[in-house]
């Protein structure tokens, strides 16, 4: 398997180099004992040196690893991201976008997606997604809905999907990207837990092959890539000046001093990805189903079985409570025993396989199955209903340029309903706000942060989420 960027590094320290440059650490020479652990990749963990490359202006090493990955992914052009995939989304949309166009973001979409609509000046325009009515999870847009907006906002440039959602669920993208393409919307999507939907059945199909424009994606999320490392995918229908455009804002936005370690690692999850044969990708898949079947025996716990109607990633295994317990608490259990789960919310939890055969310890269910057996099951239980009403379709009511200066005060979050929000509130994970800067508050988005706090949410916030800063007017209102 061709690795290019890692033969490289191989090949730097068979000579045995002495290191006169930067790090510090003098090719793990010089580090604290405690990172002794740590030491066989410090080596490894160099700049750009003679034959090594330069990430912001690939000619050797990384610009064949680049290729390799365009290959795989079928991209007009592949980019390597040492800043996560947050850093692809602000150059996508930096790039591509200039001050005041009209975009449509979904409303479910990631932090680092409205930072870089801020950023980038746009005017965003929100689009409520489609929920659940098992689970009460957001799962995707409409193209109904995309429609409604695009006779409000003819003028509109682009549309910023996310897909999947964080439990790998999804309506089906083809016809809402078809109308977008036919309206000449530009269509980016943060496409951060789809890096192995390259693989093709039985995973869903990635944008790129409907017809997006940009597509980024977490490597580290779901392939054996290390946390930070991502791939931005540039299909052929950007013509070269918006591709170009890409890559100066990249130059803005990534670390002038890239990770060879991440950047190693992007190189051989593309690798790896391209190793795996079907018996393989069959024995992890029955191993997934097999862990489901013995959660299945737990009574406490109901394994989520998502609609057909949906496009389901089969290494997301979302269980849910049946008990008093919330999904926080549940997930507590699972620590106790070693499980260490992705993410839990008010009545589920999030089991996220990898892209091998995982083996657990010896009687590990049967431990899990006992700690819960007190547990009183429920006859049935409630999920949580979204209505968002009127609120499909929605503009912040002030643009961060607006928000910079106007004059703010931080008051009692019970007291905020009817105001400006001047700061957002973001649950984490998943790092989606449930309150934008700019956006009206009504009850329902109090509501539903009491009722994720009361769950035991952990919110990205200075402290306890008791205040929150709204826009400071005469009479407290807008």
């Amino acid at each position: 398997m061709d690795i290019p960027l890692i033969k490289a590094l191989q090949k730097h320290q068979k000579n045995n180099p002495t290191s006169l440059h930067v790090p510090g650490h003098k090719n793990g020479q010089v580090f604290h004992p405690a990172l002794s652990d740590f030491s066989p990749v410090l080596p490894y963990d160099v700049t750009e040196l003679d034959g090594l490359d330069d990430l912001h202006a690939p000619t050797g090493i990384i610009l064949e690893a680049q290729q390799a990955a365009a290959r795989l992914y079928q991209t007009a052009e592949t980019l390597f991201l040492v800043g996560g995939t947050t850093v692809g989304n602000l150059a996508m949309m930096y790039g591509l976008f200039e001050q005041g166009d009209v975009v449509f973001i979904q409303r479910n979409s990631h932090k680092s997606i409205f930072h870089a609509a801020q950023i980038a000046g746009v005017t965003p325009v929100l689009l409520s997604p489609e929920f659940d009515s098992e689970t009460g999870m957001a799962v995707g847009l409409k193209k109904e809905t995309l429609e409604e907006a695009m006779r409000q906002y003819p003028e509109a440039k682009g549309l910023v999907l996310t897909y999947p959602n964080y439990y790998g669920v999804s309506l089906p993208l083809q016809p809402i990207i078809e109308y977008a393409k036919q309206n000449k919307l530009l269509v980016l999507v943060d496409e951060a837990h789809a890096a192995h939907y390259c693989l093709g059945s039985p995973f869903p199909p990635s944008t790129l092959e409907l017809g997006a424009d940009v597509a980024v994606q977490s490597a580290h999320k779901m392939l054996p890539a290390l946390t930070m490392s991502s791939f931005l995918h540039m299909s052929d229908k950007l013509n070269h000046p918006m591709r170009h455009s890409i890559k100066e804002a990249l130059a803005m936005f990534q670390s002038s001093s890239p990770s060879y370690l991440l950047m190693a690692s992007l190189d051989a999850a593309r690798a790896y990805v391209e190793s795996l044969e079907e018996i393989k990708i069959k024995r992890i898949l029955a191993g997934v189903e097999q862990v489901k079947k013995e959660l299945a025996k737990i009574k406490q716990i109901q394994v989520v079985n998502w609609s057909d109607s949906y496009l389901l990633d089969p290494l997301k295994v979302t269980i849910r409570t049946t008990t008093k317990l919330t999904g926080f608490e549940l997930q507590s259990i699972f620590y106790q025993h070693h499980l260490y789960t992705e993410l839990a919310d008010e009545n589920h939890v999030l089991l996220v396989f990898g892209l091998g055969e995982q083996t657990f310890p010896e009687n590990v269910w049967n431990e899990l199955a006992s700690t819960l057996s007190p547990f009183e099951v429920r006859t049935k239980t409630i999920a949580k209903t979204v209505d968002v009403g009127c609120n499909r379709i929605k503009k912040l009511e002030r643009s961060a340029k607006q928000l910079r200066s106007l004059p703010k005060k931080k008051i009692n979050l019970q007291d905020a309903v009817g105001m400006i929000a001047a700061e957002a509130i973001i649950p984490y994970p998943p790092g989606i706000p449930i309150v934008l800067p700019g956006e009206k508050v009504d009850r329902q988005l109090i509501n539903e942060i009491e009722t994720l706090k009361q769950a035991g949410a952990r919110f990205q916030s200075e402290q306890e989420l008791k205040s929150v800063w709204i826009v400071d007017s005469e009479d407290g209102h807008e």
